[in-house]
């Protein structure tokens, strides 16, 4: 079987898991599981605090690291994409290109790789990520999920997980996803784009709903297409769409907003569990395995909410802007936003 050749090139500036965290064996791995990597690229401004600490670790993995001066951002991705398609044109055995970044800037990069034949898979941070960036490319993972540890498992003893039973006569509790609920989560998706000022096309709403809870498949809900699964939720009167074909636009039902289907239920109730922790004194952090008791207390489940993983339901309130996660080592914490730290910009 032909071992597929990698590029790994690494846009700092855009992600940066900080020097604390192990996301750097966590993308290792994930190269490592697409091929064999024969060139490797980070570019930052190597006289920051935070990307210095990382420079020994990533010239012990071969990274060739490129300096960026402070202040020429656009100089960072011009750079990139002039190494990218140098690469391209000079080392035709690579077949398999994973860049670490969100930035929009780079669309037609990933355009001119799809066009030569190459596999791209992006890295990134989905809090600030472009929509159709990802749509572009083959795979996309959260930077976030590459980072080992931070699920349930975290400890001795293994947390117990949603029961079987679906109905939904337990108050107090956060219950079970059903249709319904996941088409609001496509009327937020959509809402958050508009937010952010943009247009909430058919295509890149799926990317955002996806970076809302990663575990999102239609198919599972047994919807063939992700068509199908729109029209089941215009229908269901949680969204309305605008246009024709792939220019369609996906626009969400104002009254949906205000609904509480069970996962807003589980985000409010996961900023009351860090607000208890934190004993009315300031928001603080707080380990993942401690939250997830507490919440496993309250009945909430995160995978009866449609996630695999204990990480994957903080990443689905961080997208949100009402938590905030830290790494250092295999240690994952969370501290709930107060108004102050929403005002930062």
């Amino acid at each position: 079987m032909r071992v597929s050749n990698v590029a790994l090139l690494w846009d700092l500036e855009n992600v940066n898991p900080g020097s604390d965290s192990l996301f750097l064996e966590g993308l290792t791995e994930f190269a490592e599981g697409k091929g064999r990597i024969v060139t490797a690229r980070a570019y930052g401004n190597w006289t920051n605090a935070t990307f210095s600490k990382l420079a020994p670790s990533l010239t012990r993995r071969y990274f060739y690291l490129v300096h960026i001066p402070k202040g020429r951002k656009n100089s960072s991705d011009m750079v990139l994409v002039s190494d990218t398609l140098e690469i391209l044109r000079i080392h035709d055995h690579i077949d398999t290109f994973i860049l670490v970044t969100g930035d929009s800037d780079f669309r037609f990069l990933v355009l001119a790789l799809r066009r030569a034949g190459k596999m791209v898979h992006i890295v990134c941070n989905t809090q600030n990520a472009s929509e159709d960036l990802l749509a572009l490319a083959d795979s996309y993972v959260d930077y976030r999920e590459l980072v080992p540890g931070g699920n349930d498992e975290e400890g001795s003893e293994k947390l117990p997980q949603a029961p079987e039973d679906k109905t939904r006569e337990t108050k107090g509790a956060a219950q079970p996803m059903n249709i319904e609920d996941w088409f609001q989560v496509l009327a937020e998706a959509a809402d958050l784009m508009l937010k952010k000022k943009i247009s909430p096309g058919i295509g890149s709403v799926k990317i955002r709903m996806k970076m809302l809870n990663p575990n999102f498949n239609e198919k599972k809900l047994s919807f063939p297409r992700w068509s199908d699964f729109v029209a089941a939720a215009v229908k269901a009167g949680f969204v309305t769409i605008e246009g024709k074909g792939p220019e369609s636009l996906v626009y969400p039902v104002v009254r949906v907003l205000k609904r509480e289907g069970p996962l807003q239920q589980a985000l409010q109730i996961l900023v009351d569990v860090l607000a208890e922790l934190d004993k009315g004194g300031q928001a603080s952090y707080h380990s993942y395995r401690n939250v997830n008791s507490k919440l496993i207390e309250k009945k909430v489940y995160f995978n009866g909410l449609g996630f695999n993983q204990f990480k994957g339901f903080i990443q689905a309130a961080e997208s949100r802007g009402l938590v905030q996660s830290k790494v250092e080592g295999l240690k994952h914490s969370v501290r709930r936003l107060v108004n102050q730290d929403l005002d930062r910009p």
